[in-house]
């Protein structure tokens, strides 16, 4: 969205400055009509190449407009305040092709993509977890053996009831057959105290232990089985599914790849389209003084050269968002600007991030506040 409002501000100044070489050239051919120097008709020409430039222009601007609105649209949260719907986006840099651009072989371009995709990383972590799930279902079908041991122990206190022990021979519903003759003496027998109650868990008083041995066989446990099949199956379609999003990636590399090497070949060419419709413009022009041209030449070389120019910016604007996806396609497009994910996480930026191969722009105005002026004397 950047490069496509860079080149809208770029595609602007070209139609304003052929524009501007038009309404010039009309001026100078009606002055010339006056004087008899030229026919009429040279007039009405100019005339319609300026209509041309003006509706050019029109395009370019509400072009403009709508990359500026887009971009709003893409950091504000709202455009229905009227200061931002009304306020103007502009970049504060422009487009730069390197001379000397170092081109990294595609084999260490393909493995930094395999590195540091996201989709890979969480595809990895997917198949090891599924390997690890594989692993238990394995596990249910092999024989499992157990040893166990338990230790127990029971205390007993409080005042035995003496309802429970015999009184006599014919009491019915009795712990013990031989009566008690203490319990004739003492209706209540002694109780047994919290302490003692707690020291008989330990004291092997009443104890309950043991240990032993438990094995256990699975005999054509289907379902254990079935489950096991299902989960190699699954392992080997994440398998697959990564060899996949690997090959897409490789290829998503080689052609971004190839897409800069292509773009540039094209700024190449429209520099020279560019550089060869200056000359011809320029030539046009002595013989237009030395009246061996006419108006109408004149004006279309300034429109093939403003032409070359607009197909400069848009090779230049294809070339920057060519060189964004080979980043995105290695997985370094954070690091390439030195964006950090751990500041935006926080919300507090430790360092500005850093665009490589842009120029800051030379034609903006001034965004400091000028200078309070001082009182006089």
């Amino acid at each position: 969205m950047y490069w496509d409002l860079v080149y809208a501000y770029e595609n602007q100044r070209v139609k304003q400055e052929s524009l501007a070489f038009s309404q010039k050239t009309l001026s100078d051919t009606k002055k010339q009509v006056e004087i008899g120097s030229l026919a009429p008709i040279e007039a009405i020409r100019a005339q319609s190449t300026v209509a041309a430039d003006q509706q050019a222009l029109t395009v370019a601007a509400t072009n403009l407009q709508l990359q500026q609105l887009i971009m709003k649209n893409a950091l504000s949260r709202t455009l229905h305040d009227p200061v931002l719907a009304n306020a103007d986006v502009i970049p504060t840099s422009t487009m730069e092709v390197p001379e000397n651009e170092q081109v990294q072989p595609t084999e260490d371009l393909v493995n930094q993509a395999l590195r540091h995709r996201a989709e890979l990383v969480e595809a990895r972590i997917q198949l090891n977890s599924q390997e690890i799930s594989n692993k238990a279902l394995r596990s249910g079908l092999l024989p499992t053996l157990d040893a166990f041991a338990y230790y127990g122990g029971s205390g007993l206190g409080g005042a035995q009831n003496p309802a429970s022990i015999c009184q006599s021979p014919e009491q019915s519903f009795c712990a013990t057959a031989t009566p008690d003759p203490t319990l004739s003496q003492f209706p209540l027998a002694p109780s047994v105290s919290y302490p003692s109650t707690l020291n008989q868990l330990i004291n092997s008083t009443a104890p309950d232990k043991g240990l032993g041995l438990q094995l256990n066989i699975p005999l054509r446990n289907r379902a254990a089985q079935a489950f096991q099949v299902r989960g190699e199956l699954e392992y080997r379609q994440v398998q697959m599914a990564l060899q996949q999003t690997e090959n897409r990636v490789s290829i998503e590399v080689r052609q971004a790849q190839f897409a800069v090497e292509q773009n540039r070949a094209s700024v190449a060419s429209a520099q020279a389209a560019v550089d060869y419709a200056k000359q011809s413009l320029d030539a046009e022009q002595k013989k237009y003084q030395f009246g061996t041209s006419t108006t109408t030449a004149v004006l279309q070389t300034q429109s093939a050269l403003a032409t070359a120019e607009s197909t400069l910016m848009s090779a230049m604007a294809a070339y920057e968002k060519s060189r964004v996806e080979l980043e995105r396609a290695t997985g370094s497009l954070l690091d390439q600007n030195n964006i950090s994910i751990d500041d935006a996480a926080q919300g507090h930026v430790t360092h500005m991030p850093n665009v490589p191969y842009v120029a800051p722009r030379k034609d903006l105005p001034s965004l400091n506040p000028p200078a309070p002026s001082q009182p006089q004397q």
